[in-house]
């Protein structure tokens, strides 16, 4: 069974939703408008109609056209209700900080305005002195609600898994972690969650646990894990946050990174991968 990667994308200043299918790129706009009354991925998210449109797009794929050059790209999710963020959920990740993996998940809430998308800019602003680094994360998008969910029904709730950059300013997390409050500053700044190019529904990845995930600097190999490294699986996860939090549609929650964070300077090209998720590049700036 073959299912397209969806991704929202603009040209001349007109939205539109475009299909990945054996690397072309379509159009679906009109198509998911018609059979889906869907204007944004969010739509196929909150109705559980994700993987079904996927795997309509790809049947369908030699009748829709390519979308014309000259478009720019834009986030899966513009504005989802929660960023959820796992902290140090592979333990080769909390051995290079000197520090012991948390024996139950501990997170942090990233905020929708920190969010940017592939192609796009991660703005390290000029006044900021601290390091920033990169983490390459699978993120897992949820597509229903629900509270106290066990885990053995977790899966359920997952409508499908992107491409997340967690990117963290250090020397702030330093000072925060000295007032006992070390994420939401120096994780928040515009730009610093770039998130996409895909929205891969849930049916198309056969286990979230078996993926490779890397990170590369100007070509240079950063991080090179696999989630099957993960210390509390995406099931675990969504069960323990919804323990404490009504979970919803369109919630993302970012996994965790594996080794090999590090540093990123004006100029850089960084290109977080995830097997079957896809690549999500983005160039720093400092201004």
């Amino acid at each position: 069974m073959t299912f397209a990667r969806l991704f929202s994308f603009e040209r001349g200043a007109q939205p539109g939703l475009g299909a990945e299918v054996d690397g072309r790129l379509l159009d679906v706009t009109v198509f998911l408008a018609e059979r889906y009354r869907a204007q944004s991925l969010m739509t196929l998210v909150e109705t559980g109609r994700l993987s079904d449109a996927a795997k309509a797009v790809a049947d369908q794929a030699g009748r829709l056209k390519e979308i014309p050059a000259g478009f720019t790209w834009c986030l899966p999710l513009k504005r989802p209700p929660k960023i959820i963020a796992l902290v140090q959920n592979y333990q080769d990740h909390a051995a290079e900080f000197g520090a012991t993996a948390p024996p139950e998940p501990v997170w942090f809430g990233k905020i929708s305005s920190s969010l940017t998308a592939h192609e796009s800019e991660i703005v390290l602003p000029a006044w900021l002195e601290s390091r920033v680094d990169h983490e390459v994360e699978l993120a897992v998008i949820l597509g229903r609600s629900g509270k106290d969910i066990p885990v053995e029904k977790a899966p359920g709730y997952v409508a499908g898994y992107s491409v997340l950059n967690d990117v963290s300013a250090r020397h702030l997390q330093k000072a925060d972690r000295e007032n006992k409050h070390p994420w939401l500053r120096c994780k928040n700044f515009d730009t610093f969650t770039p998130l996409g190019p895909w929205l891969v529904a849930a049916d198309a990845v056969a286990d979230p646990q078996a993926l490779s995930i890397a990170c590369r600097v100007n070509g240079e190999l950063r991080q090179n894990g696999n989630t099957r490294q993960m210390i509390h699986p995406v099931n675990k996860l969504i069960a323990v946050l919804s323990r404490y939090m009504t979970l919803e549609a369109g919630d993302v929650i970012a996994t965790g990174t594996p080794a090999g964070v590090g540093k990123l300077v004006d100029g850089d090209v960084v290109e977080c991968e995830i097997e079957g998720v896809g690549l999500l590049r983005n160039r720093v700036v400092k201004r």
